[in-house]
């Protein structure tokens, strides 16, 4: 069961969009220099399947895309409530979003989302925003995923 922490709007998690952006608790990665290290915590937070359609319907007119920060355990039932979670999404007319820690290809499960950030986040190669980063982030285009990293290179 997916547990989300906190909602916010940003403009800087999906380049070009507005991002209603959906905290994801139970994140099994230890990276060095967390930002948010309460996420790795299993139970904390929220059932994000009771609060879902709410939350997406309030921010709907001020939002372009869902993004989730976190994808919790990244077990097979995850996986199926992320799908969800994109369908309903996507049938309101958003767009969606995964940040993954994991430095991983782009898995099957994954291609339902329109934007995808994979990679762990390693200080001495730095964040997104760094040329040098391991992260990438890809814009579904079609059937394959564009690499758009560099659009946060300002």
């Amino acid at each position: 069961m997916l547990k989300y922490t906190e909602i916010a709007l940003s403009r800087l998690e999906v380049p070009n969009e507005t991002a209603l952006c959906i905290y994801i608790s139970g994140c099994l990665h230890r990276c060095q220099n967390c930002h948010y290290p309460e996420l790795q915590l299993p139970d904390y937070g929220d059932d994000l399947s009771a609060h879902y359609a709410d939350i997406v319907d309030l921010y709907r007119s001020q939002a372009t895309c869902v993004c989730f920060l976190g994808e919790g355990k990244c077990g097979s039932e995850e996986k199926d409530e992320f799908g969800n979670f994109v369908s309903c999404a996507q049938a309101k007319g958003l767009k969606t979003c995964l940040y993954s820690g994991r430095d991983v290809e782009i898995e099957p499960w994954m291609q339902v989302f329109d934007y995808l950030k994979l990679g762990s986040y390693q200080p001495s190669r730095g964040p997104l925003s760094c040329p040098s980063t391991n992260q990438r982030m890809f814009r579904k285009n079609g059937d394959a995923f564009l690499d758009i990293t560099s659009l946060f290179w300002h």
